[in-house]
């Protein structure tokens, strides 16, 4: 508490508009407070040890020297689905929990992933700049191959994945996917063939990447392994930077093996100036914005907020990360 009322403290570096929360908690006796990076340093003493609960917004760093110091917190919410910027174990031994909320955006997201397989493959950027620089040649972008002939890998099969599969259905593609921790009636109830991880990327056209970043999955894709694909493959990644190697994706699409990535999250966000993979022309990159929608944006925001009014009342929380022993 800090003042006597119920503190939420909210860590964020990207949004700027906190109006909608601030409402909700008021609503009920929560005191907001917002801290950036340039703030922390001089914020944590003054709500650190009086925060009820923590905001965390994606890529937002709340490491354990930060969670050692949140004296009187109940829950760390996150507001989105990854939550590798949130110290689990740490959180754990100070009895705070942590919870995300994984299934906001799935309806964008998988619209997202879609929606680049079908730029990239149609070549849609290529003919914009051939139009906006004078041009009107429907021949200078070969190849362009039949949607409907394509495979269509998704490596790892969760909740978005899954719309993925829902939506590419009425194109008519051949859908394989691997993950492991699905059962096979699972694949099959959606039509879609499990395969090895291996055989995933020597069959995928078309690769769209589904898995949260772990230490099993950074850097996961190399240049070896991307090698496997078919010559003129395309790479879709609207999970995290991290799961590839991105020299090594630069380095397969110079030397003309894969065809193009899509691209909605990078390894470090936001870019430095002449990242390797912006820019080129066999490359659509968008700024980590897949999950965009005024539908999704507002209902993140209400569920973040319930995640911390949940918590502090001692109720049990739907998607809690950890177990901590309170």
């Amino acid at each position: 508490m800090l003042n006597g009322k119920k503190l939420v403290w909210i860590l964020d570096d990207e949004w700027t508009d906190h109006s909608v929360e601030k409402a909700i908690y008021a609503q009920h006796g929560f005191e907001v407070k917002v801290t950036t990076s340039e703030t922390l340093d001089g914020d944590t003493p003054l709500y650190a040890p009086y925060a009820d609960g923590v905001v965390a917004q994606v890529g937002f760093p709340c490491g354990a020297e930060l969670i050692a110091k949140l004296d009187a917190c109940k829950s760390i919410a996150i507001s989105g689905v990854g939550f590798n910027h949130v110290d689990l174990e740490a959180a754990t031994r100070k009895g705070i929990f942590v919870a995300n909320v994984p299934d906001y955006c799935m309806e964008e997201v998988s619209d997202h992933a879609v929606a680049l397989m079908l730029a990239l493959s149609k070549r849609l950027m290529a003919f914009h700049e051939q139009v906006r620089a004078g041009g009107w040649d429907p021949l200078d972008t070969l190849p362009i191959y039949r949607f409907k002939d394509r495979t269509v890998g998704l490596l790892g099969f969760g909740r978005i994945a899954r719309k993925v599969a829902e939506k590419l259905k009425g194109f008519g593609v051949r859908l394989v996917a691997h993950d492991e921790y699905v059962p096979p009636d699972v694949f099959a109830s959606y039509g879609v063939a499990p395969l090895s991880f291996e055989e995933l990327l020597k069959q995928s056209d078309i690769l769209s990447l589904h898995v949260p970043l772990t230490p099993e999955t950074t850097e996961l894709l190399t240049y070896d392994r991307m090698k496997t694909m078919p010559r003129g493959a395309i790479l879709i990644n609207t999970c995290r930077g991290g799961v590839i190697r991105e020299a090594d994706l630069r380095r397969l699409l110079d030397e003309g093996h894969l065809a193009g990535a899509g691209l909605d999250v990078l390894t470090e966000e936001p870019p430095k100036p002449g990242h390797p993979l912006i820019g080129l022309p066999q490359t659509l990159v968008t700024p980590h914005s897949s999950y965009v929608s005024v539908e999704s944006v507002r209902e993140l925001k209400e569920r973040t907020c319930q995640i911390v009014i949940d918590a502090a009342e001692g109720k049990t929380l739907a998607y809690s990360l950890n177990k901590p022993a309170v």
